[in-house]
This record gives C-alpha cells, sequence and structure tokens, in this order.
C-alpha cells in the first residue's frame, strides 16, 4: 500500500529530485565529512521532506563485498551544512531547475552531526556479472522523513563504493 500519492504531489509541482552528475566514493558513517550524496532539510525551512525512493548505481566493481545503507541524522540541528558541494535539484514534473525547493542535495558536506543507519538498501559482491547487477535501491514511499535540521545520506559497511546516487522526494508543509 503506497504511503503518499506520488502522482498527486507530482502534479502540484511538490516532488523533487537530485542525482550526481559524475561518480562519486560515498563516506562510512562515523564521520561528519560526508561524501557521495547527502540530501539536507534546512532549519527553519517550514517544510518536511518526505523521501520517495534512493538508489545507488555502482559504477566500479567493488574489491571486496560492500553493504549501501540509506542514513539519517541522529538528530535535527540548527547548524548548516558547511564546506558544501551543490548539486542541481530538479521538479519531478518534468518542469526543470526550480528554486522553489527547500531540500537542499551535495555530493560533499560537513554535516552537523552524525548519521544512524535507516535502511538497508542491499548489497554488490564482487562477481557482479555472475550474481546479479550493481544497482540498490529503495522505495521508501514517505516511510522516512527529513524535518526542517535534518538530512539523509548514503553510506555503506566494509568496502567504500563508488558510483551515482539518486533520491527523490516531496516537500509537505511541517
Amino acid at each position: 500500500m503506497s504511503t503518499i500519492d506520488t502522482f498527486a504531489y507530482n502534479r502540484q509541482g511538490q516532488v523533487f529530485t537530485a542525482c550526481n552528475q559524475a561518480a562519486a566514493t560515498i563516506t562510512l558513517i562515523n564521520t561528519s565529512t560526508a561524501t557521495g550524496f547527502i540530501l539536507s532539510n534546512p532549519w527553519g525551512s517550514g517544510k518536511n521532506l518526505g523521501i520517495i525512493h534512493a538508489e545507488f548505481n555502482y559504477t566500479t566493481v567493488p574489491t571486496a563485498t560492500a553493504i549501501v545503507f540509506l542514513c539519517l541524522s541522529i538528530a535535527p540541528s540548527v547548524v548548516a551544512h558547511s564546506s558544501t558541494t551543490a548539486l542541481g535539484v530538479y521538479k519531478a514534473n518534468g518542469g526543470g531547475a526550480t528554486g522553489a525547493n527547500v531540500g537542499k542535495a551535495y555530493n560533499a558536506s560537513t554535516t552537523p552531526n552524525l548519521p544512524v543507519y535507516v535502511r538497508s538498501l542491499g548489497y554488490a559482491p564482487t562477481t557482479p556479472a555472475t550474481t546479479g547487477g550493481l544497482t540498490v535501491s529503495a522505495h521508501v514511499d514517505g516511510e522516512l522523513i527529513l524535518v526542517p535540521g535534518s538530512y539523509a545520506q548514503i553510506s555503506y559497511i566494509t568496502t567504500a563504493p563508488v558510483g551515482i546516487t539518486s533520491m527523490t522526494w516531496v516537500e509537505l508543509d511541517a
């Protein structure tokens, strides 16, 4: 059962998406200097960001098994992200680049606190040609919400993956 009506929100211009434009190495969870993909909901935004979908596509076959996770900040913070490298955010309805969104996407950011694992996206073996593809994803469908001052990022256990991440979210009044 769908938890949000993505189509209706998309028609209203409330669904947004962002994606790395080049492969990036994602960061282990125990650091606030994050790389790969970070989605931030700034403090005071007045919106909740309901994550609809998150996906990671390996661009390099890992040398050892790697497990990829969707992570959330441990608590909301009034402190803004620093040392950021922004990614373009686009309307998911084909409306192009937007300034109407509050969600900020980065491929590098110094986060205000450490994240915690909340959802396993999947793993990649070292022999993907014989065991499956190198795409891991989750249809989150609004089950995870970024309140103002929180963020989500992609992280891992074991071997640092290199690849492309994308996320889609809906922005609703807090």
